[in-house]
């Protein structure tokens, strides 16, 4: 097969991998768990349990990729956000999506230690978690924050409850440009003379005229919005609490030819770093492209999968 053959064939892939991930489809064998009422997906059973937040899109499918460089004995079960069926409104703080996923936790685990992890955004309800259950007088054996470290203007980035619906359509097409490596020039002017409806449907079919993410379908990615904007308004006006004695790990991913190679103060991500003692921080960055953490490309899946490895089989360890 020709170089430009290859090339043109990782695109389609990365493309079709995106959608799904955007529309929520399953892209891995991960099901609904069977107790009633449950948001939990089970993407492998096993003792004991890493349950897994999402990041502000709130799907799980692509947590599949962390499969294998999890120890084959645990157990990994993914806490998609509230409301992705449309079974129930999404939460809107860090705290009501922590207490549901205690809730959840308790079901299917009644006692600790538990072990928390949160990717992107996740990383907040997984710690606010670790925390509540400390408030509770259980602990977390481990919080582990998959970071990816993008080096984002995150002061210019809109903040206010009335500007989130551009704030989700600037992050949506970050996140588009930075998986396919392309640029997308929208034209906000005339976006911004539209109302929220008008706006989705005028970025899908920006998207699709210009063979981004064939096939999306515009009523799934409208919820989807819908749901990006409960959990980036959650994100936003987090600011936990002091009082959290445990620790944090981060996984800060990043390329260093980019300038990934420290957590921005101003990125929502960090508000939990802002309310701790560093020394209850144990940050490891990677050279790698945060993207992974989504759509599982290699090397960097690789370079990421080698430290979540590492991590897993040291909290798994019994204590000495």
């Amino acid at each position: 097969m020709q170089t430009t053959e290859r090339l043109q064939q990782l695109s389609d892939m990365k493309r079709i991998a995106l959608r799904k991930l955007l529309e929520n489809k399953n892209i891995g064998n991960d099901r609904l768990l069977n107790l009633e009422g449950s948001n939990v997906k089970v993407l492998r059973e096993g003792s004991p349990i890493l349950f897994i937040y999402p990041a502000t899109d709130g799907s799980v499918g692509y947590m599949n990729n962390y499969l294998p460089h999890i120890p084959e004995s645990w157990g990994v079960y993914a806490l998609q956000t509230p409301g992705m069926d449309g079974e129930q409104e999404p939460y809107r703080t860090v705290p009501e999506i922590a207490a549901h996923g205690i809730r959840e936790m308790r079901r299917i685990q009644p006692e600790g230690p538990y072990y928390v992890a949160g990717n992107c955004m996740g990383g907040l309800p997984a710690y606010e978690t670790a925390r509540q259950l400390h408030e509770q007088g259980e602990r977390a054996g481990l919080v582990l924050h998959l970071m990816p470290n993008f080096n984002r203007p995150w002061k210019e980035l809109p903040v206010d409850a009335n500007s989130l619906q551009k704030r989700a359509i600037i992050d949506y097409v970050y996140i588009i440009e930075r998986l396919l490596e392309v640029e997308i020039d929208l034209p906000w002017e005339e976006l911004d003379g539209l109302d929220e409806n008008e706006q989705v449907d005028f970025v899908v079919r920006y998207v699709s005229e210009r063979n981004l993410l064939n096939g999306m379908d515009l009523d799934v990615f409208r919820n989807r919005m819908g749901i990006y904007k409960s959990n980036l308004s959650a994100m936003l006006t987090y600011d936990p609490p002091a009082g959290f004695d445990g620790s944090i790990t981060i996984l800060a991913v990043g390329e260093d030819d980019r300038g990934e190679t420290a957590i921005s103060a101003l990125s929502p991500y960090a508000a939990p770093l802002r309310s701790i003692h560093r020394d209850q921080i144990n940050t490891i960055h990677i050279n790698a492209d945060g993207g992974a953490l989504f759509d599982g490309s290699e090397p960097h899946m690789g370079k990421i999968g080698a430290e979540l490895t590492r991590i897993m089989n040291a909290a798994g360890a019994p204590a000495s």
